[in-house]
């Protein structure tokens, strides 16, 4: 299908060839009948023509008028065409003067796209500002401008650039270009203004998108980057990890920044996403803030809800750190719990060292003394030992208090 058109075209070229000869031979023919009608009009014609302006007197056949009368009206016509030419002459040149000039721009405008894809950025501005100079290429050329001048390390010169492009048609092209330099230059607030109008015009534009994220994430504005990140996601135009990445970083935040009320950071990340929910870094952000609250029922709760939805293959020892910190009324059920999770993670330091923390806080002494010792044993830590040296002075036992206290001042240094 797509051949069809060549196909016409070279048969419209072929029908013309066939027709030059028959429309040739036809005027040959008109030619010879009128040679040929004059012939018997002069010859047969017995009339004639008498122009009289006393004293004067001048007579002519008819086929003389006929023939005068036809040289005169062409002699007319030529002298009126030639008057017609001259009159549009000055007209003429100014159009080929300007066509002039707006073939040299767009030759400008090319060259300037070549030299600034080429890195000769001090060329590119100079082109650019030399074909701004005619209407036809005078946006483009200064978006050109601007983008050399930026690239070239001249910021400063690059906005004024911009400020040339006026035609309602090169707005959005003036405004994102101007809104990516100034969250270049760290001016999230003045960008992002463009990129609310721009993004409400064109709501499914990835780029404008993808800055409007950038703006909001510098500007602390967590709730409006995640509503920005969703369509920009579901267009597939950026990659699922680097998504996610950016929609923890934002939830992170978004935690950190809600007030100090226990029910609305919770419900806030009850609100999370799945993946984002049970992410180990959020729930100790989330755990972390319930803790500081004095919410330590809430906080175990998110650790244990994270720590069975992660699975044994997912398992994070800094939450089993975390819950150590959990002061509640259930700590034997903690305890039951944590041993409950050693049988799959035998060998996590950590575990051992939050389970002594556990035992200590309900008096099991000699379990808490064989947790902790395996613990140092797999990874001395400066908290084991100094949990350790706490025991041994509960236990009465200060001069391996004292040891397990050097212990951690060596682990310290």
């Amino acid at each position: 299908m797509r051949y069809a058109p060549r196909a016409r075209r070279a048969s419209a070229r072929n029908a013309d060839m066939t027709s030059r000869p028959i429309r040739l031979a036809l005027w040959v023919l008109a030619l010879a009948a009128l040679s040929v009608a004059l012939a018997l009009a002069g010859r047969y014609g017995s009339g004639y023509v008498v122009f009289v302006v006393p004293p004067w007197r001048a007579e002519m056949s008819i086929m003389l008028f006929v023939i005068l009368q036809l040289a005169m009206f062409v002699a007319a016509y030529v002298l009126i065409q030639l008057a017609v030419k001259t009159y549009r002459l000055p007209r003429q040149l100014r159009k080929h003067k300007i066509e002039h000039e707006r073939t040299k721009s767009r030759d400008l405008l090319l060259e300037s796209l070549q030299l600034l894809f080429s890195g000769e950025f001090r060329n590119a501005e100079a082109r650019a500002r030399t074909a701004m100079q005619h209407d036809d290429t005078r946006d483009m050329a200064a978006a050109i401008a601007a983008w050399a001048a930026y690239e070239g390390g001249h910021a400063g010169a690059a906005l004024p650039y911009l400020d040339h492009i006026r035609n309602e048609g090169s707005t959005r092209m003036r405004d994102a270009s101007k809104a990516y330099m100034l969250l270049a230059d760290g001016k999230a607030e003045e960008a992002l203004s463009l990129l609310k109008n721009l993004a409400a015009n064109d709501p499914r534009n990835p780029g404008v998108l993808k800055m409007k994220v950038e703006a909001e994430l510098a500007g602390k504005a967590w709730e409006d980057a995640l509503v920005t990140l969703a369509p920009l996601t579901r267009s597939g135009m950026l990659p699922e990890g680097a998504a996610q990445q950016i929609r923890l970083n934002a939830e992170l935040n978004l935690i950190k920044s809600k007030p100090a009320n226990p029910q609305t950071i919770t419900n806030a990340w009850k609100a999370f996403s799945r993946e984002s929910r049970f992410d180990a870094t959020m729930a100790v952000t989330v755990a972390a803030r319930l803790l500081a609250l004095g919410c330590d029922e809430e906080a175990k709760d998110v650790i244990e809800e994270t720590i069975e939805a992660r699975g044994s293959d997912a398992w994070d020892s800094q939450l089993a750190a975390l819950y150590a910190e959990c002061k509640t009324d259930a700590t034997l059920a903690q305890i039951e719990r944590g041993e409950r999770w050693l049988r799959q993670h035998a060998r996590d330091a950590v575990l051992l060292a939050t389970l002594g923390k556990l035992c200590m806080r309900q008096a099991l002494w000699g379990k808490a003394q064989s947790y902790l010792e395996a613990s140092v044993a797999l990874a001395p830590t400066l908290d084991a030992h100094m949990t350790l040296a706490r025991l041994m002075e509960k236990l009465g036992r200060n001069d391996e208090a004292i040891r397990h206290v050097r212990r951690s001042a060596e682990l310290a240094r």
